[in-house]
């Protein structure tokens, strides 16, 4: 029996890693292959996993902490994907405040299940406005704890990839690219855009023939590695609306991110990501915003109908404080809700501060 690959896809929160993930699925379908892909969080109601969960891919989700922290599940998830769906290939993607994946999941795997697993090299996904902030001088809204937990994704990466490449011209490109040669050293990047599908196919073949990953072990001081992800809150809701007369669900979410984004400029809290998901019988569709300064992204051009009855999935990773992130959030919602004549029924929602990582397995050298 063939060993199945697992690639684990890793990357600062808004580098695109659900786009990606979707137009890998798409990529490793047409080569014949079965996929499965597993979601991580420090929360739960993901918008990442209903996203996938659309292109009836099986999916599972890990919630309550990263990959790191939860290898054991990461384990369970991924032998229940064999044991029920037999993919070929398994992508794994790991929260964006994630890093130490090479010690702490690479290694694992490789000494404990290296009979069920083949591993993909390390992808980590970069987009040019995190790397135009964290690799600059100036404020970019967070503190240095912060920086750290980005320079270490990159570290520890077998691969590189600079995503959202659609967005800049070849100059830039190149300069970026220049950026983070200069942070990464010999690190392999390579530039993509998960959006266009531009470069997917490359990198999909690189996931299926190169076996050198986890090649790099860092030193990571857990105190900091704490603190960087202790400066976000985290929010994740289920928002059920309705309405006497039918409403644009996208419409909806614009106006709900729209407010979101107002009231983290005024209040100035620096937003790390925000994604809404809208969700209807006729169809779903996602915008996400990476940048407070930004424009919110939708990932496609699909359109479906306006109805009375649709729900919204909201994660907001926010700098502030879990209590000040909830307060901003159903403000946010009463005044869409408001403009546009919906009533709201949350069905779920949780702000809160991930804990400090404490990974139950750590490997100090690379397993044979």
């Amino acid at each position: 029996m063939s060993k199945v690959i697992i690639a684990c896809v890793g990357g600062f929160l808004g580098a695109g890693k659900t786009t990606a993930l979707q137009r890998a699925v798409v990529a490793i379908r047409e080569r014949g292959l079965r996929v499965g892909v597993i979601t991580n969080d420090q929360g739960t109601e993901l918008v990442d996993t209903e996203a996938i969960r659309s292109l009836n891919v099986p999916t599972e989700e890990i919630g309550g902490g990263c990959f790191c922290c939860k290898f054991d599940d990461l384990a369970l998830h991924a032998k229940r994907l064999l044991d029920y769906e037999r993919p070929d290939v398994i992508l794994a993607e790991a929260v964006g405040s994630c890093t130490d994946l090479s010690a702490t999941v690479y290694q694992p795997l490789r000494k404990y299940y290296k009979d069920e697993f083949d591993l993909a090299p390390l992808s980590i996904l970069v987009e040019p406005s995190r790397i135009r902030a964290f690799v600059g001088s100036g404020d970019n809204g967070f503190p240095d704890t912060v920086r750290y937990l980005f320079e270490k994704q990159l570290a520890e990466a077998d691969l590189i990839v600079l995503n959202k490449a659609d967005t800049v011209d070849d100059a830039e490109r190149e300069e970026l690219t220049q950026a983070v040669t200069r942070l990464a050293g010999t690190i392999p990047v390579r530039t993509m855009s998960a959006l266009t599908s531009e470069g997917v196919d490359g990198w999909i073949e690189t996931l299926l023939t190169e076996r050198a990953a986890g090649n790099r072990i860092l030193d990571i001081d857990y105190e900091t590695y704490a603190q960087a992800e202790a400066v976000l809150g985290w929010l994740n809701a289920r928002v059920r609306l309705t309405a006497q007369q039918e409403v644009s669900p996208k419409a909806a979410a614009e106006a709900l991110i729209g407010h979101i984004q107002s009231g983290s400029l005024d209040a100035g809290m620096a937003i790390a990501h925000v994604k809404i998901l809208a969700q209807t019988d006729a169809g779903s569709d996602r915008i996400a915003l990476t940048d407070g300064q930004g424009k919110p992204q939708w990932s496609s051009e699909k359109t479906f109908p306006a109805t009375n009855n649709f729900v919204l999935v909201v994660n907001a990773r926010i700098r502030t404080n879990p209590e000040a992130l909830s307060k901003l959030v159903e403000q946010s919602l009463a005044a869409m809700a408001d403009t546009l004549g919906l009533e709201t029924d949350v069905e779920r929602i949780a702000s809160f501060s991930p804990p400090p990582p404490n990974p139950p397995y750590r490997f100090t050298e690379k397993v044979s």
